[in-house]
């Protein structure tokens, strides 16, 4: 298992939209992700669930984790880092 501590960026907050972009990219990988809130606490959630991603409450400046457990972990780790550090609500 490898994480990596990321300050997410979308000046929205983790809404519905970043976080269907987030299980879209969770789901090209064979890896089980999680992305858990740093900042307030909680308990990692599944990166591929819009709705436990969007009932996370994760805001604008926070500190989350995101961990890979799984063959392809340096990649899908790679590529939520790029998406979430560019601001996941912009195409």
């Amino acid at each position: 298992m490898s994480s990596i501590e990321i300050v997410f960026r979308d000046r929205y907050g983790l809404h519905p939209r970043s976080a269907m972009r987030i299980g879209q990219t969770a789901s090209a990988f064979r890896s089980r992700l999680t992305i858990q809130r740093l900042d307030g606490g909680g308990s990692p959630l599944d990166a591929r669930s819009m709705i436990s991603l969007v009932s996370s409450g994760i805001r604008q400046g926070e500190r989350i984790r995101v961990a890979a457990d799984g063959e392809d972990e340096p990649a899908a780790l790679a590529a939520l880092q790029a998406l979430i550090e560019g601001g996941v609500c912009h195409p």
